[in-house]
């Protein structure tokens, strides 16, 4: 396989990604992650919840038993954010691209076995 090859590997690749930017499920994505942005309550809940993640990971990584406390406090805000509508119409929207994107991925593994399969010997 030559530069030229790769390089037309590289140029479809960039042709999926336009289409995929296309797709309702990327559209719905973009839109629910505008709505969390636009948020302010949401994103300091977001805030709030990555912090408190930080925090506990600082206690995992030193093998330390994290303060009730603090999980109790992450529990909770969790709980606040996955009853709003918006964080749900995220994860949904999420949710909903991630499958496309796995189908893509195993589209993409389809063709590398045919092609492995194929009789025919390209040069390397």
């Amino acid at each position: 396989m030559d530069m030229s090859d790769r390089d037309g590997i590289f140029q479809r690749a960039v042709e999926v990604g336009r289409l995929i930017s296309q797709t309702p499920e990327y559209a719905y994505l973009r839109s629910a992650i505008r709505e969390i942005d636009g948020d302010e309550e949401a994103k300091a809940r977001l805030d709030g919840i990555r912090a408190l993640q930080e925090k506990l990971i600082g206690f995992l990584e030193r093998e330390e038993e994290p303060p009730e406390d603090l999980r109790a406090e992450l529990g909770s805000l969790s709980e606040e954010m996955q009853t709003t509508t918006r964080y749900q119409a995220l994860i949904s929207a999420q949710a909903n691209f991630d499958k496309l994107m796995e189908k893509v991925n195993q589209s993409i593994g389809e063709g590398v076995k045919a092609g492995e399969q194929s009789r025919i010997i390209l040069p390397s």
